[in-house]
């Protein structure tokens, strides 16, 4: 196996990876001053948006973090800060294991099958350097 098959394969794999997470079961936001937060945390407010909040933290009746400002394809992390009581429920990001194995899955067939095709088309053209300036 040749570097850039290597390099294809770890490609594929990783981009495999990258999409094996979902968010979570929601939690009441009542329990949120007696948890450890993960790096991020998704909130429905009871307004119906939801925010993402990236390193949060609970003082008092609020819940700090930053959130990310999207601008003409850049993201700036921005402070927030939301009340407990505007939150209608929790989500963290958790790995979804049907979702990694459908993936691993595709990635693999997809190594394979570009070794295969790669093979196929070398075979071919060596075939074809062996029939170059022979007479009939």
């Amino acid at each position: 196996m040749n570097r850039t098959t290597k390099h294809a394969i770890a490609a594929f794999l990783i981009a495999a990876l990258a999409c094996c997470t979902s968010w979570g079961p929601p939690v009441r936001s009542s329990r949120l001053a007696t948890q450890k937060f993960p790096d991020q945390l998704r909130l429905s407010l009871a307004d119906g948006r939801q925010v993402v909040i990236l390193s949060p933290s609970v003082r008092g009746d609020t819940i700090f973090g930053d959130t990310l400002a999207y601008w003409l394809f850049q993201s700036r992390r921005v402070p927030a800060a939301i009340a407990i009581a505007d939150i209608d429920s929790v989500s963290t990001r958790r790995l979804d294991g049907p979702m990694t194995a459908m993936a691993v899955a595709l990635a693999a067939g997809g190594v394979f099958a570009v070794i295969e095709i790669k093979d196929a088309l070398e075979e071919q053209a060596s075939r074809q350097s062996c029939n170059i300036g022979r007479i009939d």
